[in-house]
């Protein structure tokens, strides 16, 4: 009788042993890969330039403006609709130099309310034969002060070389 308790408490614990080593190795290789996510600087630079698309611009004047953002202001998040509409006839190398990057930059808007989208910069087919691409989505309201609507937009942000 104490045989087969033993046998079956043998059991449970190497099945308990399997599944504690099974999570610890889920939980290295998800770190590890966070890790390389992190180090790599296409996504680093992706990130950098996607947080700055929410900040505002030098200018609202498109002639004025030496480095690219959306915001009304650092404390009104909402992004201005004239300036994306200013953005969509900047070439590549204008969202380079605007963002300060060494990365090629694409910038898809979608309106979620009607679902028409447009790009700044290139668009994604452009893009179809670059190296690395390595895309952020942000999600965020365009305000159009003129006709005083806003809507809910994504923000797809394309870095790649």
């Amino acid at each position: 009788m104490k045989g087969q308790y033993f046998s079956f408490d043998a059991i449970i614990g190497s099945v308990i042993f399997v599944l504690a080593l099974l999570a610890l190795l889920s939980y290295w290789h998800s770190v590890r890969t966070y890790l390389d996510y992190q180090n790599a600087d296409l996504p680093r630079e992706a990130i950098r330039i996607s947080g700055l698309v929410f900040t505002p611009p030098s200018s609202v004047d498109c002639s004025k403006i030496t480095h690219l953002g959306f915001a009304y202001s650092w404390s009104d998040k909402q992004l201005n609709a004239d300036v994306l509409d200013c953005a969509t006839s900047f070439k590549e190398s204008d969202l380079k130099s605007y963002f300060g990057t060494g990365y090629n930059v694409s910038i898809e808007v979608k309106n979620l309310k009607t679902g028409a989208s447009f790009s700044i910069g290139p668009g994604i087919g452009s893009i179809s034969n670059a190296q690395e691409v390595f895309p952020i989505r942000r999600r965020g309201t365009v305000y159009n002060s003129t006709s005083k609507e806003d809507y809910p937009a994504l923000i797809d942000v394309y870095v790649y070389r």
